[in-house]
C-alpha cells in the first residue's frame, strides 16, 4: 500500500472468501472491508471485515495475526468474531450474550492499579501516527508494569477481553481493525471509547480500551501527554 505497509495474496483471497459467503447468505446486507472498501446497499445491517489483521506479521512468519469480522444492526454492534487460524482460537461475542474463546466464557482482568497493569499500543504504517503513538508511550510507560506491541490491533482487543492485557490505546485507527474487538471487550465487561469517552464507531479518530477500574486514569494519562506533545509542536513552530 505504501513504503511501510503491504497487501498479500492472503489478504485478497481471505476477503474474497468472506465476502462471497456473506453475499450468498445475506445478499442485501452492506459491507465495509479493508481492501475492497464500502459497499452500501442501504441495509440496516453492516458487515465490517478485516480479512487479515497483522499482515506484516503473516508475511514474516510471525504468528500474531487474525481475521476480524463484526456486524452492526442499525449502527449498533451486535456480533464480533476474531479468529487466529494457526492456533485455532475463535473469539466470539454476541450482543448481551457474553464473550467466549472457543467454548469457554472469557472475562477481563480485575486489575485496579495502573502501576500493576500491562498496557498495549500499536505500530502504524503512517509515520506521523507512529511517532505520536510512541511519543505518548515514552511519557507514560513508567506508569505501568509493562508494554506490549503485537502488530495486530484486533488481537490486542481479544487479549484484553480474555484478561491477558489490561489497557490499549492508539491515536489513529481503522474501524475494521477494532469493531469486532470492541464488542468482545464490552461483552467481557470492559470499556472501549475514544479519548473523549464516546462510544467507538467508524468515524472515531482514536481509541482507548480498558476496564472500568483503570479507564479514567489511563485515559487521563494518554490525553494529558497527547496535549503536551501538541503544545510542544506548536511552540517549536
Amino acid at each position: 500500500k505504501n513504503t511501510h505497509d503491504i497487501v498479500t495474496v492472503a489478504d485478497l483471497e481471505s476477503e474474497k472468501i468472506i465476502i462471497n459467503a456473506i453475499k450468498n447468505a445475506f445478499p442485501n446486507h452492506s459491507i465495509l472491508s479493508e481492501e475492497k472498501g464500502e459497499e452500501n446497499n442501504n441495509s440496516e445491517y453492516l458487515w465490517i471485515i478485516d480479512p487479515l489483521d497483522g499482515t506484516i506479521n503473516f508475511s514474516r512468519h510471525i504468528d500474531e495475526f487474525c481475521i476480524s469480522i463484526a456486524v452492526e444492526f442499525r449502527w449498533e454492534l451486535i456480533l464480533g468474531l476474531i479468529y487466529e487460524p494457526l492456533k485455532n482460537n475463535l473469539y466470539l461475542a454476541e450482543k448481551n450474550k457474553g464473550a467466549f474463546l472457543n467454548d469457554d466464557r472469557i472475562h477481563v482482568s480485575g486489575e485496579n492499579r495502573v502501576i500493576n497493569s500491562i498496557l498495549a499500543t500499536d505500530n502504524s504504517s503512517h509515520i506521523e501516527t507512529r511517532e505520536k503513538n510512541y511519543t505518548i508511550l515514552s511519557h507514560i510507560c513508567s506508569n505501568v508494569r509493562h508494554v506490549r506491541i503485537l502488530g495486530s490491533g484486533a488481537l490486542h482487543l481479544a487479549k484484553i477481553a480474555s484478561g491477558n492485557i489490561d489497557s490499549y490505546y492508539k491515536t489513529k485507527f481503522n474501524y475494521w481493525d477494532y469493531a469486532a474487538g470492541t464488542l468482545l471487550i464490552e461483552e467481557a465487561w470492559w470499556l472501549v471509547t475514544d479519548f473523549d469517552g464516546n462510544k467507538i464507531n467508524k468515524t472515531s479518530i482514536d481509541i482507548i480500551a480498558s476496564n472500568s477500574l483503570l479507564h479514567t486514569e489511563i485515559t487521563e494519562l494518554v490525553k494529558r501527554n497527547k496535549k503536551r506533545i501538541k503544545d510542544l509542536k506548536m511552540e517549536n513552530g
